[in-house]
């Protein structure tokens, strides 16, 4: 297979770790060096692709292939325009063949929202979900109960009961009191996680569920049926149960996000690639137009990353790819690009807090050009660095909170910025 070098990549969320998975299986070199993960630890584990549109429309989208050629067509700068929909479809397509080989697959298409319920009781609209959700889709109304655990802070299974019931869903709830819990001083999503592929615990939770399920028609749990073996765990619960099982997003951590996390490492690593956390990315060499070195902060002095190419993947505000001061000034934090930002910091957020628009700082971010590569601020659109890429929700012009895009902006732009590199 052909080579096209080697590649650094600045951030292990899903823009980068998609990046650095497709990069290595085309032959090239990879390191993936990052501060931390991503944000797939404190996201649901699905694909929100476009869940609002245009962002002031109180109904969720039903259909994102047929809403996204309008999204498109009114925001030619939007990370999908610049993707396209044939590339966001092959990113997703890449994606589910990935989790699929994992035995975790992802349900879903770009032609159906999923409704999936949310940690407190809403609806929220997705276009891909893991197995182990999809039994619990709002489009149905069929009866639930709803299962919470006392020694599991963070998910009331109260509150997404009492909410549903009130969108006329059916809904009961239980918050079970476990021996095996009881013994532990302390429990999270990850240890609760890891308990649930244990068998005589299943057993434990199936016997105090088992008379209370005679008059659901379907049961759901928090994010924690198993770390490793989800699929497993959820069949042998409704196997004992009778009814179909579904997981419902909690508070972070996310355990279906560390899921989706693991798969990707993994193709990265298989295919010969090398992911570094804890490796925060400060500064940069430059020479002739090109990125020479990229520097790591290291234990007694930074360390120097020469690669061919370079691909920046730090997320917006929100991820710390972009940071602001008093003074309203916002700046790229590894390279110092220029970055697209209202004017003036009392242009930043609009008078409601709950603006169904959002706020237009969120809207911040890189310009790139068809390359994917970032562009200077005076109008040009000439890159500022031949061999620098960008991806992820580091551009700019989009929305993802509001617009329900985060993660299928990461992965498409991860895709194509990659797509653009091999084509150079």
């Amino acid at each position: 297979m052909k080579s096209h070098g080697d590649l650094l990549i600045i951030g292990a969320g899903l823009a980068g770790l998609m990046a650095g998975w497709q990069a290595a299986a085309q032959g090239m070199k990879v390191r993936v060096v990052a501060k931390g993960w991503g944000a797939t630890h404190w996201l649901s584990g699905c694909v929100d692709v476009l869940g609002y549109y245009p962002l002031d429309n109180a109904r969720p989208v039903t259909n994102p292939a047929g809403t996204l050629p309008h999204l498109i067509a009114a925001q030619p700068q939007h990370p999908y325009a610049l993707v396209g929909p044939q590339k966001l479809a092959a990113a997703l397509a890449a994606l589910q063949t990935l989790c699929a080989e994992a035995d975790y697959p992802l349900h879903g298409s770009l032609d159906h929202n999923w409704l999936l319920p949310s940690a407190v009781g809403t609806f929220r609209p997705t276009c891909l979900a893991p197995e182990t959700m999809i039994a619990g889709d709002l489009s149905h109304p069929a009866s639930m109960l709803i299962v919470g655990f006392r020694q599991l802070r963070d998910f009331y299974p109260n509150l997404v009961a009492d909410n549903l019931s009130q969108q006329g869903i059916p809904a009961g709830y239980v918050t079970l009191d476990l021996p095996s819990l009881q013994k532990r001083g302390f429990n999270t999503p990850v240890t609760l996680a890891r308990m649930f592929e244990d068998t005589l615990f299943r057993s434990e939770v199936v016997a105090k569920l088992q008379p209370l399920v005679r008059d659901v028609e379907r049961v759901g749990f928090p994010a924690v049926l198993g770390l490793h073996d989800a699929r497993t765990v959820k069949e042998a619960l409704e196997a004992r149960l009778r009814r179909p099982v579904f997981e419902i997003p909690s508070l972070t951590p996310s355990i279906a996000g560390i899921r989706l996390h693991n798969i990707l490492l993994a193709a990265i690593k298989q295919h010969g690639g090398q992911v570094f956390d804890g490796m925060e990315a400060l500064a940069a060499d430059s020479d002739a137009g090109r990125i020479t070195a990229v520097y790591t902060e290291a234990s007694a002095r930074r360390r120097a990353h020469r690669y061919d190419h370079y691909l920046l993947a730090t997320g917006g505000i929100l991820g710390g790819g972009l940071r602001t001061d008093y003074q309203g000034q916002i700046r790229e934090v590894v390279f110092d690009l220029p970055v697209s930002a209202p004017a003036g910091r009392l242009n930043w957020f609009r008078r409601d807090f709950m603006d169904r628009e959002g706020h237009p700082i969120y809207q911040s971010g890189l310009q790139v050009d068809a390359q994917f590569r970032p562009v200077a601020a005076n109008g040009t659109h000439q890159a500022v660095y031949q061999n620098l890429y960008a991806a992820g929700t580091t551009l700019a012009h989009c929305e993802v909170i509001r617009e329900r895009s985060f993660e299928g902006v990461a992965l498409a732009t991860g895709y194509a910025a990659i797509e653009a590199l091999r084509s150079a």
